[in-house]
Parts: structure tokens; sequence; C-alpha cells
């Protein structure tokens, strides 16, 4: 259960600010990049993605393990990943995911 304070950050991530893009907007670059028939397993890996993502960068800063170096690491990761095939698109979201367990789990 997150904190209205971290409920905030939460949407602040998924939706981005002016200046910054969401997850939401990069998930869906993503999703128009693939191939139709990859897109409803991609749809689940980004959303489970930047649920655990998203939930730790909203907590206070102080106690979250993911900070926003991270998050803008990742975000070129995913923007790069656009680019690139279905298959390398799920390889580079499994290499974040594993990523993102190891950092949450450590």
């Amino acid at each position: 259960m997150l904190t209205n304070k971290e409920e905030e950050r939460y949407q602040k991530f998924l939706k981005g600010t002016f200046l910054i893009k969401g997850w939401n907007a990069r998930a869906d670059q993503i999703l128009r990049a693939a191939p139709p028939n990859d897109r409803e397993a991609l749809r689940s890996l980004l959303l489970g993605l930047g649920e655990k993502i998203g939930r730790e960068w909203a907590k206070d800063p102080k106690i979250r393990k993911i900070d926003t170096i991270m998050l803008q690491k990742w975000g070129q990761q995913l923007k790069q990943a656009s680019a690139a095939s279905a298959d390398e698109m799920t390889a580079r979201l499994r290499r974040i995911d594993g990523e993102v367990n190891s950092i949450l789990s450590s």
C-alpha cells in the first residue's frame, strides 16, 4: 500500500511530466514498434516491470532501492529496444527485469 505522497510519485512515474516521458509513453513506443503478434506478451512484461520499478521508485528517497539515475538508464534502454526486433525487445526487458529483481532482493 502506497502513501498519498508515494501514489503521487508513482503516477508521475507512469505518466511523466512536461519534460520527461513516463513509463506508459515508453511502453506505448515499444508496443507500436513491435510486430502485432508479439504485442500482448511484451505488454505483459512491460506492465509487470513498470509496476515493480515504479512502486519502488515512489518510496521515500531515503529508503528506496531504485533511484532516478536507474530510471534514466532503463529509459534509454527501453528507447533503444523500440528499434530492435521483438526477440531483442523481449531479451532487453528480461535483462532489466532481472536487474530490478536483484536490486529489490538485496
